[in-house]
């Protein structure tokens, strides 16, 4: 079947890919905290072309990371962990140098799009673009959220917390306890004298 295809004049190969490949000028990818997945309304792109042989996987990935505007979305920590992987892989195939453009929502959101592809043919959907404040990747790394850092500091502030209230029990407690220890046996015959069953056995003596 490859030899098939690889028979092909390479003018029929293309119009195949093509028809493979989505036919917007853009590929949206999630970032989730360890991968990246398409977003598109078949749900994936048919990459297992790449994988037919050496042939295929050169000329057809030639195709698809050259002939696309990727943006990269989800959360700042997620986009930045993992454009560098998707950027390698980008400019194994370019024939051009690889442009990055990145937008964030604004300084308190945590969502930004990455915008990457060779060469600058599509610059003209970027100019475009309306949406997300255009922003340098050293910006978004000093915007970006340390979530594990402030997970370990909610962490320490809920110990801290409870500590200190254990802390406030332990210590009322106390101040409550200390007056009865301090009471010297004269006192407390004295108490004991006052009350009213004392009163009653008094009387019962006389």
């Amino acid at each position: 079947m490859p030899s098939r295809l690889l028979a092909l004049p390479y003018d029929i190969r293309y119009l195949i890919y093509k028809e493979l490949f989505p036919r917007e000028e853009q590929i949206y990818l999630h970032a989730y905290e360890k991968t990246l997945r398409t977003i598109s309304p078949a749900g994936t792109i048919a990459a297992n072309v790449l994988l037919v042989c050496r042939q295929l996987h050169v000329e057809a990935g030639g195709f698809l990371y050259n002939g696309y505007l990727f943006n990269l979305v989800g959360t700042k920590n997620d986009c930045l962990a993992n454009y560098k992987p998707f950027l390698r892989t980008l400019r194994k195939y370019a024939r051009d140098e690889v442009n990055i453009n990145a937008f964030s929502n604004g300084d308190h959101s945590t969502t930004i799009c990455l915008s990457l592809q060779a060469g600058d043919a599509r610059m003209g959907i970027l100019n475009r673009r309306r949406r997300g404040e255009p922003k340098t990747l050293q910006e978004l790394q000093v915007e970006q959220v340390p979530a594990h850092w402030v997970i370990r500091v909610i962490a320490v502030v809920t110990v801290l917390i409870a500590l200190l209230s254990y802390a406030a029990v332990r210590i009322a407690v106390t101040r409550v306890r200390l007056p009865r220890k301090g009471l010297s046996p004269q006192s407390t015959l004295k108490v004991d004298n006052e009350s009213p069953g004392a009163q009653r056995e008094s009387e019962a003596l006389l």
